[in-house]
């Protein structure tokens, strides 16, 4: 990979180890507050659970933008609608980690299956497998943007395993200096919310510059995405979806998002909190994940650079070192958030729930000699961050160098997500067991190695390529010919499915013990308890010394002085105490672990038969508080409840059955028959009764003994309006409920009214608003009409006067009439270029305009405009200056070329000495263009005096004209024409200036591609020559005399017919004249006189058009003659027509030197 900027490999590493340190003072300046202080900053806690945004979104979210199109990752979309939606789920966990003082996501899964060690190791051995690629991830990240950001690739030293060095410290340093694994670490609550704000703001930076400082906001990035098409491939329905669901289930399931939601939580206010303001920091760090997409795609075409760098080399290849530096730190910051949180939480899961108990299997703590529990524990975890740092590098090293980063923080979160099915069972499914969770939990990961893992790590394997045994039905990648999947959905469906399977077929098919009864119920074990209860204070006092510290010991013996017990006797203790020592223990051990142990000390070798009988009878009595409880939540419910056993007997109902159905008091009894239920309705009249009861009410009973569920509404003979719905119950009989909603109905009618009554409103406002409409279009159109007709109509005269202008300056040249004919002409040229101007504002406003987009080389439209506005530079002693320019550019050439003559006109008349403010100073022009990769800045500078910025913007508006440019001629409209013909090609205006140095006036044009531009170049070579051919045989006539040619001339209005015909006749021409058709014929009656050319008015008498005359005419005297076309009307019909008939048009007022240049044109 190409380095365009790289920066001092020490320097860099030095601002890595300084990074990292501020990180720890800020955790250790955390760890030192009071708790009272962290319960006033939730926010802390919701930035904190950012630790889920790691480098995979700093720099793998925008990777998948340049592929996918889409700003908001899937998996984000899925996490945000898991924290609105489910947060009472989150809630319930929440309540029961911190009722019970749980550790760990392990801790949390073995605690409700009655707290299995085989579940706790297996969970924790699935989060480190499942956690060491996302780890491998931030090492990759880490080590690549270093390597990007000094140039280092082919270091002797491999950059991955320093950054695993270093990494390994500082997690020993934030996670080891404690033992008690559910203590809250506050210190690193806070490093981690300090660093989700350092990633935040290091990803806006480079968002801000991309976005506005490389191009030109997010209008210019889209337009520009747009008209390039950069995203073709987007994700797939499947792989949205199953991102999606990932997402949801990853933000209660990673180990580290487990620890910092739950573990570190202080209160539940804190997640209600987090529910909108964690999801507000997703949609914050996303906003410019798809412009920088865009911004990178642009910039590096082709697919040259890694889409995944695109936040690094953006900042790079612009020469921009502290942007880069920042981006770096950002990155490190988002990747070693996640690292240092995996690597202390599954240090401590791995500890707990797979060291201790082997350790405490084998008695060694027993033995004679053995060292204080608490500092082993710690040595035990500061190796296992070795042990998993160390393996996240391995693993790193393995996997394929082109693996995006997205690929590999899937495939972690696809084995995580393994737990869900176990966790929401746990919560919502009291036949969950620990044999299906088990189960499960193994099958799904087997098939998350088949599946997903297998064909990442050995694609060409003979299984991955062929099947096992050779059977297609067996690939990994179409397990039992799904082949429509992509891989990670394939992987995610077979897992997850596998895994919910077995779970659900295998707790159905197994009992449940009775501590799993008694957990699924209230989620404490009695059975542990009645144990428990028989431990002694001396040996609840050796419990908290050996496995914790001699503090915490102390500290129960203040509790049990509390409980009147003055001193450590052997005597049994309250219950209180062994729960104040489970709770610690669970802690440090974990709740199996904490089991075992206490289960172990308990001087019960076994449970006796009366504590058996005394738990029995206990969930006896708790069966019976229960069913109280129902029935009195039954009896005070709104709705009525009547429950019929298999035999279609009434069994039970509450009082507002009785109440809804108006049965008689004493009428209903515990055995009373469906059927006489249904006769005593039918003869009430409550139930339409028929022609034969009998069979009606048989076939009811029949639905009823068959399980058919009913739902209908029933009016009753008081008004009353009853829902009714009925189902079946698994062991036989029938439930049914009766509901008055007789309010409902009541206020369904009245909505049901309102809204016909509203939609009759719409239709009448829609029909008003059409009718404005049609009213303000028809006005629109009859604006343009009369625009058009009245600019033909005004012009007629001053075209006639213009031409007997003409005639007058050069019969009179040398007399005193000179100066006064000279004045008329001038003033009629205001008078003309005002009327223009008017009727093209109005043209431009109603969008009648037809724009002719085509590419062209800008110097063919800048050179002619030099070579005019040169000349009059020079006249006004102006310096002009013009940079040639070979780009190619694509734009309607016509309506540029307006808006450049405009800007130069401007030009010239305010930048003279008399307007200058600066004496001595000599005038300057620069017409000139600026370039970018796809668009071109055409600029006009002046050196003249300025515009205030208040007034930048009024410039652009009719008839505005400066107060200090008053003496200067002009009418104040040329800039709007500008304006409203840069609206219409998509163009942009811009203006600076500075009041006293000058102006600059500029437009941003399209710039053709460099191959287009070369095609286009040829085509516009061969063309020049050819119009220099044309030229010099046109050039060679014009000294050819009009003496004696033949002209028939047409038009309506007699004062320009005879302008038109005067001046004709002055150039030698021999004049026919003509207003209509008859007089046209009349003319050409004799048919000795054949014309030469014919010069045509397009509007005449009676709606007649002149292109319809003259070509009628041709065609009846079967001549081939030079036409010319003369109108003053602006639109684009009139010459669309014109030019159809393959004549010539000229616009009028007609000018004598271009009707003379056309008319030898045509002769030509």
């Amino acid at each position: 990979m190409l380095a365009w900027l790289s920066i001092d490999t020490w320097l860099i590493t030095a601002l890595s180890i300084g990074y990292l340190c501020l990180l720890f003072l800020v955790a250790h300046k955390g760890q030192n507050q009071s708790p009272e202080q962290w319960r006033c900053k939730p926010w802390v806690y919701s930035l904190s659970l950012a630790v889920s945004c790691t480098s995979w979104a700093f720099y793998g979210t925008v990777g998948q933008a340049a592929t996918t199109g889409a700003w908001l990752a899937p998996i984000y979309i899925g996490s945000m609608l898991c924290l609105v939606l489910a947060w009472p789920m989150l809630l319930k966990m929440l309540n029961i980690i911190k009722r019970q003082n749980l550790t760990s996501i392990a801790d949390f899964i073995a605690f409700r299956y009655d707290r299995s060690p085989k579940i706790a190791i297996s969970v924790a051995l699935i989060a480190l497998v499942g956690t060491i690629p996302y780890i491998a991830l931030q090492l990759r990240a880490i080590s690549t943007s270093f390597d990007l950001l000094t140039g280092t690739f082919q270091s002797g030293i491999s950059t991955a395993f320093v950054v695993t060095l270093v990494l390994i410290v500082f997690s020993i340093l934030f996670g080891t200096r404690q033992i008690a694994a559910s203590k809250q670490n506050q210190g690193l609550v806070l490093a981690i919310a300090f660093s989700s704000v350092v990633k935040l703001l290091a990803l806006t930076a480079v968002g801000i510059f991309a976005t506005f400082f490389v191009f030109d906001g997010f209008a210019d990035l889209a337009a520009q995405q747009q008209s390039q098409g950069l995203f073709t491939d987007g994700n797939s329905v499947y792989l949205a979806v199953t991102q999606a669901i990932l997402g949801a289930i990853t933000i209660f399931v990673l180990p580290q998002q487990f620890h910092m939601m739950m573990i570190e939580n202080h209160h539940p206010q804190e997640l209600k909190t987090a529910r909108w303001l964690f999801p507000l920091y997703f949609i914050l760090i996303n906003i410019f994940v798809l412009p920088i997409a865009i911004a990178g795609l642009i910039t590096f075409p082709g697919g040259g650079v890694d889409a995944d760098t695109y936040v690094l080399t953006l900042p790079m290849f612009f020469q921009q070192a502290w942007l880069g530096i920042v981006v770096y730190i950002g990155g490190l910051a988002a990747a070693t958030s996640m690292v240092i949180v995996s690597a202390i939480v599954l240090s401590t899961m791995i500890s707990t729930e797979v060291i201790t108990p082997i350790t405490l299997k084998f008695n060694y703590f027993s033995k004679e000699g053995a060292p204080q529990f608490s500092s082993l524990l710690l040595k035990q975890r500061r190796l296992t961050i070795i042990t998993i740092l160390l393996l996240a590098f391995a693993f790193e090293r393995s996997i394929n160098q082109q693996s995006h980063l997205a690929s590999i923080g899937l495939l972690s979160f696809v084995l995580l997500s393994q737990f869900a099915p176990a966790i929401i069972g746990a919560l919502y499914w009291r036949k969950a067991n620990a044999k299906g969770a088990l189960t499960g939990l193994i099958i799904g990961s087997l098939m998350w190695f088949f599946t997903l893992l297998l064909p990442i790590i050995a694609p060409n394997l003979v299984w991955v390529q062929d099947g096992v045994f050779g059977l297609a039905w067996l690939k990994p990648t179409a397990l039992f010919g799904v082949n429509f999947l992509d891989l990670t959905s394939h992987g995610v469906f077979y897992s997850l499915m596998s895994n919910i399977v077995c779970f659900v077929g295998v707790s159905l098919l197994t009992q449940r013990s009775l501590g799993e009864k008694l957990q699924a119920d209230i989620f404490i074990s009695k059975a542990q308890q009645q144990v428990e209860s028989k431990l002694s204070t001396e040996d609840l006092y050796s419990l908290l010394m050996r496995f914790i510290d001699k503090n915490a010991a102390d500290a129960f013996k203040l509790i049990a002085k509390t409980n009147q017990a003055n001193q450590i006797s052997s005597n049994a203790e309250p219950v209180n105490l062994v729960e104040y020592t489970r709770v610690q223990l669970s802690g440090v051990l974990g709740s199996a672990s904490t089991r075992m142990v206490m289960k172990a000390v308990s001087r019960s070798a076994q449970m006796p038969f009366e504590d058996v009988v005394s738990i029995v009878d206990e969930a006896n009595q708790l069966f019976r508080f229960n069913r109280e409880l129902l029935q009195s939540g039954v009896e005070n419910i709104e709705q009525g409840i009547s429950v019929v056993d298999a035999d279609m007997r009434l069994v039970a109902w509450n009082q507002r059955y009785i109440q809804l159905l108006d049965y008689p008091e004493g009428f209903v009894q515990a055995g009373l028959p469906i059927e006489t239920l249904l006769n005593f309705n039918i003869a009430r009249g409550i139930i339409a009764g028929g022609v034969n009861n009998e069979q009606m009410i048989t076939k009811r009973i029949a639905h009823m003994k068959k399980g058919d569920s009913h739902h209908f509404q029933r009016k009753m003979p008081n008004g009353m309006v009853l829902e009714i719905r009925g189902q079946s119950m698994p062991a036989g009989g029938f439930v049914s409920t009766f509901s008055d909603i007789t309010a409902h109905i009541e206020a369904e009618k009245s909505l049901q009214k309102a809204n016909e009554n509203l939609e009759k409103r719409v239709a009448s406002r829609t029909q008003e608003l059409q009718n404005a409409k049609a009213e303000a279009e028809a006005a629109n159109s009859s604006k343009s009409r009369f625009l058009a007709a009245a600019s033909h109509d005004l012009m007629q005269p001053f075209n006639a006067l213009s031409l007997f202008t003409s005639m007058l300056k050069n019969k009179v040249q040398g007399e005193e009439l000179t100066a006064l004919a000279q004045h008329i002409d001038d003033s009629l040229n205001v008078v003309e270029a005002l009327l223009s101007d008017l009727v093209e504002i109005s043209r431009l406003d109603s969008s009648s305009e037809k724009i002719v987009k085509s590419q062209f080389a800008l110097d063919d439209l800048l050179q002619p405009l030099k070579n005019e506005f040169a000349a009059l530079s020079a006249q006004a002693g102006i310096r002009f200056s013009y940079q040639v320019s070979q780009c190619v550019v694509h734009s309607d050439k016509r309506m540029l070329r307006r808006i450049v003559q405009n800007f130069l006109s401007n030009a010239v008349h305010y930048c003279n000495d008399k307007q200058g403010v600066k004496a001595g100073v000599k005038n300057r022009i620069l017409l000139g263009i600026r370039r970018s990769k796809t668009m071109i800045r055409l600029e006009v500078w002046d050196n003249g005096p300025g515009i205030a910025l208040a007034q930048q913007k009024a410039i652009f508006r009719e008839f505005e004209r400066l107060a200090q440019n008053r003496e200067i001629p002009g009418l104040g409209l040329g800039l709007a024409i500008s304006e409203r013909i840069a609206k219409l090609l998509g163009l942009s205006i811009s203006v600076k200036s500075q009041l006293g140095k000058g102006t600059c006036f500029s437009i941003e044009i399209p710039r053709v591609s460099a191959s287009e531009a070369a095609i286009v170049k040829a085509k516009i070579h061969h063309k020049g020559k050819l119009n220099k051919n044309l030229e010099a045989i046109a050039e060679s006539s014009l000294e050819k005399s009009f003496n004696n040619m033949v002209v028939l001339l047409i038009d309506n209005d007699q004062l320009m017919l005879t302008a038109m015909a005067s001046q004709l006749s002055d150039w030698g021409c021999c004049v026919l004249t003509a207003y209509d058709q008859p007089s046209c014929q009349q003319t050409l009656a004799n048919g000795e006189i054949i014309p030469n050319i014919i010069i045509a008015d397009y509007h005449l008498e009676h709606g007649t058009n002149g292109v319809d005359l003259v070509r009628a005419m041709l065609r009846a005297q079967q001549w081939q003659l030079p036409v010319i076309i003369c109108s003053a009307d602006p639109s684009e019909s009139v010459r669309q027509h014109t030019s159809d008939a393959e004549f010539l048009f000229l616009r009028k007022p007609v000018k004598s030197l271009a009707l003379k240049r056309m008319m030898r044109q045509l002769l030509v």
